[in-house]
């Protein structure tokens, strides 16, 4: 009963594709002409940014030194990108509720408004505290692994998977502090770096879930499994980064992978005697749940809480019952090797 309902779930997904909204605001033209204008007299209606004022050379007129540097005007071009469309955003959303037109997206996000120079601040907030809590479950799986499950320094324990999760604690850490740095600010290179660390944990996450539920321990066989998964996801990446920023195609893309993930989980929750199962179908059915608020997105309440950051908001329980079960099934794996050996 518990699979049906899951694929239930994918097959409405998929029906739900055609739905997803590619920033409909990158292609207003009268966007596009306030930021093209932005760029090239640093103002953005009656909004000027001094900061934006970079000689076609790429030299300063300053004497100090460091203004010379290229990184300095490299970081001054970055922030006056994303000043021009930020302010170019707000002009034009201003003229849209003059007009009756509810806010759109603009480079894959809903309209903020920045508060102490965050852009959302709400999803930062959340962004560092799934970070926090990645590290202490990884810190203490560390310790579990190091300390309690083994009986002498040089013993390994009997856990097939203990490298696996450091490698998605690692990616993990990484996805949720990039993801605190683009909240912070939208610019060109934290985005990508944010949507490319998303994109490998989902990619990893779908191979460890296979290799746990299916109980891979052969390197011959997991190298198989991963293989073609860590193929597909790389050239993913490749292609946000060097083609074509789809944020469209993203999203299909990392529904599908989370669900695959969910439902695998799901099925194995359902036929294994694990003792910590009730943990799994928890983490299942809220990370479930938890998507919706991805799919069913809805513009910024006041400008700051959207339905992104809910969905970072509801991952920050989910991660401390996540890595409690990862934590049980270390436990449950060294129990089961030392009832074998006996």
């Amino acid at each position: 009963m518990a699979d049906l309902y899951w694929i239930t779930f994918l097959v409405v997904l998929f029906c739900l594709f055609g739905t997803f909204d590619a920033s409909a605001g990158d292609a207003d033209p009268l966007y596009r002409d306030c930021f093209d204008q932005c760029k090239k007299t640093g103002c953005a209606g009656e909004t000027c940014f001094p900061h934006c004022k970079i000689p076609l050379n790429g030299s300063s007129s300053d004497d100090n030194w460091y203004l010379k540097e290229s990184l300095y005007l490299w970081l001054k071009q970055a922030n006056c990108q994303s000043d021009c469309q930020y302010h170019c955003m707000l002009q034009r959303e201003k003229d849209r509720a003059t007009h009756g037109f509810g806010p759109v997206k603009y480079h894959g996000k809903w309209p903020f408004k920045r508060v102490f120079g965050l852009q959302e601040p709400v999803s930062v907030a959340f962004s560092a505290l799934n970070l926090a809590m990645h590290f202490h479950g990884w810190l203490s799986f560390f310790m579990l692994i190091c300390y309690k499950l083994r009986s002498k320094a040089d013993e390994k324990t009997g856990y097939n998977y203990t490298c696996l999760w450091h490698i998605y604690a690692f990616l993990s850490m990484n996805s949720w502090l990039w993801s605190a740095v683009f909240h912070s600010r939208d610019m060109d290179f934290t985005e990508k770096l944010d949507y490319s660390s998303a994109v490998a944990l989902l990619g990893f996450s779908l191979i460890i879930s296979i290799l746990r539920s299916f109980s891979v321990k052969n390197e011959a066989a997991r190298v198989l499994v991963a293989a073609p998964l860590l193929a597909f996801t790389v050239t993913h990446i490749l292609y946000l980064n060097n083609y074509q920023m789809d944020y469209g195609w993203n999203m299909k893309v990392c529904v599908v992978i989370a669900v695959s993930q969910l439902l695998i989980w799901a099925f194995w929750a359902g036929i294994s005697r694990h003792p910590s199962r009730w943990k799994l179908w928890t983490v299942v059915g809220g990370g479930g749940l938890a998507m919706l608020l991805e799919i069913y997105d809805f513009p910024p309440y006041q400008g700051l809480v959207d339905a992104h950051a809910l969905w970072h908001a509801t991952t920050i329980p989910l991660t401390y019952i996540w890595w409690s079960f990862i934590k049980d099934d270390a436990k449950f794996g060294t129990s089961n090797l030392s009832k074998k050996v006996k």
